[in-house]
């Protein structure tokens, strides 16, 4: 019973944090032990909703009135709808849409058919050590809802226990970097982000490429099972022999 005092006299500040700096809503704040905090972080022109209105008789109600206070800041919202979180049910009251979704796809390794683009060329992540290279490719993932953009000591080489010499990126005629795939491995299981592709060539098979080279090297240090995190591109990977443990949808507020 302590506890529950405690939380219910908690009183929680919605916010809004981008680039720029942090953005307070005014006048949002109450008493409620089934409340929470927002926040937001950037990808491109769109502001992800982070936090949640945890479950409870009034999660709906204190889901909606998050909402609404983020909606005021006129910026363009996405937000997941994780019924634990957000209920979908709640974005689609105010309006907003189901624009993507994250998939986690479990299975045995893949090995796709899948040929390098002519003009491109495909390098063990440990062999591109400079940093501009690494963030173009990283920046492939800016438009991709749901992904974080990371900063430069993310980018770094085995950053927060990646392993180089799994990971690959992709390099275009001109050494820019146009595709990457961060690999983690743990004991037989290899764990990626879905690889990042330059928008110009999502139309190619270089997506599948870049799978295709580290889950072999993964597979020669021993992995038989993989674990993607994955947003947006569903039907392509639908045929990779996988299972979709969890689907998660992503929705835009307008």
């Amino acid at each position: 019973m302590a506890d529950e005092a405690v939380q219910s006299e908690r009183t929680r500040l919605v916010e809004l944090r981008s680039r720029g700096g942090e953005k307070r809503v005014p006048d949002v704040e109450w008493t409620d032990r089934w409340s929470s905090d927002l926040s937001t972080k950037q990808t491109e022109s769109v502001l992800e909703v982070l936090g949640c209105a945890r479950p409870g008789p009034r999660q709906a109600q204190v889901a909606l009135t998050l909402l609404r206070a983020a909606m005021t800041s006129g910026t363009l919202l996405s937000a997941y709808a994780d019924e634990a979180l957000l209920p979908g049910e709640a974005l689609r009251r105010l309006g907003w849409r189901r624009a993507g979704q994250f998939t986690d796809w479990r299975g045995p390794l893949p090995t796709p058919e899948a040929p390098v683009p002519e003009g491109v060329r495909l390098l063990p992540l440990a062999a591109a050590e400079d940093v501009t290279v690494r963030r173009e490719a990283q920046a492939t993932y800016a438009d991709r809802l749901g992904h974080t953009l990371v900063g430069d000591p993310d980018l770094m080489p085995d950053a927060h226990g990646s392993d180089d010499t799994v990971g690959h990126v992709a390099l275009d005629a001109s050494g820019q970097g146009v595709g990457i795939c961060r690999a983690w491995l743990d004991g037989d299981t290899l764990t990626i982000g879905s690889p990042g592709v330059h928008p110009a060539l999502r139309h190619t098979t270089l997506r599948h490429a870049l799978l295709r080279a580290t889950c072999n090297a993964a597979c020669e240090r021993g992995a038989r099972h993989l674990i993607m995190q994955a947003w947006g591109d569903t039907q392509a990977d639908a045929g990779l022999g996988l299972t979709a443990a969890t689907v998660t949808p992503i929705h835009l507020s307008r």
